[in-house]
């Protein structure tokens, strides 16, 4: 099996169409559908933007291609780690990946600093 198969497989599973997946991923759905049918290359950018979106991996996107078992997943260790796709959650996504290291640190602090401040 091809990746663009496995994407469009995962994609499908979840019920998605390609213009949600493509907008999640950042990418056009025109590219998206040549992917999926095997006619573009998958860049490696391309490839973590859209496993990041299925809630998925490269590393998992691969092990299937490979017919290997699945890497295992993450366990939350305080909270639910559900991936939101709500607009606003898909835009602090992607601009968060293109924040240098120093500065995650800090939006990640700002958002320990306002839920701390939040009523539960």
């Amino acid at each position: 099996m091809q990746i663009g198969q496995i994407i469009r497989s995962l994609r499908e599973e979840k019920g998605w169409s390609q213009e949600k997946l493509a907008f999640d991923a950042g990418l056009e759905t025109s590219h998206l559908s040549r992917i999926e049918r095997g006619e573009r290359r998958l860049a490696i950018e391309a490839l973590d933007s859209l496993a990041a979106a299925l809630g998925s991996s490269p590393a998992a996107v691969c092990a299937i291609r490979e017919g290997l078992l699945l890497p295992p997943s993450t366990t939350a260790l305080d909270g639910d780690l559900t991936v939101d796709y709500t607009p606003e959650a898909v835009e602090l996504r992607k601009t968060f990946r293109k924040l240098s290291l120093p500065s995650r640190r800090l939006v990640v602090d700002f958002a320990h600093m306002l839920d701390k401040r939040s009523p539960v």
